[in-house]
């Protein structure tokens, strides 16, 4: 039995031994892999790198001057917050002014806006995006889960519901940007909310809304008061049961409110109710504050534009990258061809 249990632990220590010299030689022959095509490819990089950099410093040298001749683009933006579904009208008048911007109609320009004609004709575009932070979006997404069944929720991840809400209709928040040619143009944020304002249908949801919250906060005052009338009952009621448990002849003034009564559990169910209409009319004013204008204005216009782009979106960079990419792939088909030829030969003979 000793014999057999040598026999047994030899062959293990002999397939242990075999797995790691497998696993060593696997590792060995990756790193010469990875070393091999490192040298090709830094043979190749030898060979074709005057090409790829002359190509790269021409598409720059051209960008460059093109970045040059070009005015620059300065932005100026304003974040609002729409109410009474008014975001559809606006991105219909943001349309509307960028085809104007397009058909070089300066002069509507600047008489819907009130400013001068330089001013309206340094106009470049303007544009309407949703503004979301991370925190927006989880809390979205939580306010639909409550409104959803637990089906939904394991085959609609947060992932799904924010791709989905890509949608710019979506979006509580929206970033109002004009893109201008000059660096200090006339502001003209009031006008442009004032001609969204005049709409007769958005005027129509904000009188009803403004109604509705206003019959909601006195439905919900006059709920407390009511409450509060009873729970003033329901403490003179409570007196009146103690009073009578203690006896008329007894010197001693101590009351006992331990026992459990049902106005005192009338009294607690109402200041639960209370405390409840209480957080509903502090919403319902809030509300009320944040629905008197059709548009609220978060953050207005900066007073100076903003210049617009990064060194990875000038053209010296993206026409550096493209002539470099041209050049690069010319290198390989131009290789590629040769290894057909050469591969062509060896077949033929």
């Amino acid at each position: 039995t000793v014999k057999e249990e040598e026999i047994d632990l030899g062959k293990l220590f002999s397939l242990i031994g075999n797995a790691f010299s497998k696993l060593f030689s696997f590792i060995g022959n990756l790193l010469k892999g990875v070393f091999h095509y490192l040298v090709i490819l830094l043979i190749f990089l030898k060979e074709n790198i005057l090409k790829i950099g002359i190509s790269i410093i021409l598409g720059a040298s051209i960008g460059f001057v093109l970045d040059y001749i070009t005015p620059p683009s300065y932005t100026y933006d304003m974040i609002i917050e729409p109410n009474y579904k008014s975001i559809d009208q606006i991105y219909e008048k943001t349309e509307y002014y960028n085809v104007l911007v397009s058909n070089k109609d300066s002069m509507i320009l600047k008489e819907s806006f009130n400013i001068s004609y330089k001013s309206a004709n340094s106009i470049v575009g303007f544009e309407l995006n949703p503004y979301e932070t991370r925190k927006d979006q989880i809390l979205a997404y939580d306010a639909f889960l409550k409104t959803t069944d637990t089906l939904t929720h394991e085959y609609f991840t947060f992932n799904d519901f924010i791709s989905d809400r890509v949608s710019k209709f979506d979006s509580k928040r929206y970033i109002y940007r004009i893109t201008s040619t000059s660096p200090n143009m006339e502001l003209f944020g009031d006008e442009i909310l004032a001609d969204i304002e005049k709409n007769p249908t958005i005027q129509k949801r904000k009188r009803i809304q403004l109604s509705t919250l206003k019959l909601d906060s006195i439905a919900a005052r006059l709920a407390l008061r009511e409450i509060d009338s009873l729970r003033n009952l329901y403490k003179k009621v409570t007196l009146l049961e103690v009073e009578k448990e203690v006896s008329p002849n007894s010197s001693s003034t101590y009351l006992d409110f331990s026992k459990e009564s049902k106005s005192n559990n009338n009294d607690l169910e109402l200041f639960k109710i209370s405390k409840s209409l209480n957080a509903d009319l502090v919403e319902i004013e809030s509300k009320k504050e944040t629905s008197e204008d059709i548009i609220n204005v978060i953050t207005t216009f900066n007073s100076s534009g903003k210049k617009e782009g990064v060194f990875y979106e000038t053209k010296m960079f993206l026409l550096g990258r493209l002539f470099g990419g041209i050049m690069l792939i010319f290198i390989l088909l131009k290789k590629l061809n040769g290894y057909l030829t050469r591969y062509k030969e060896q077949i033929l003979d």
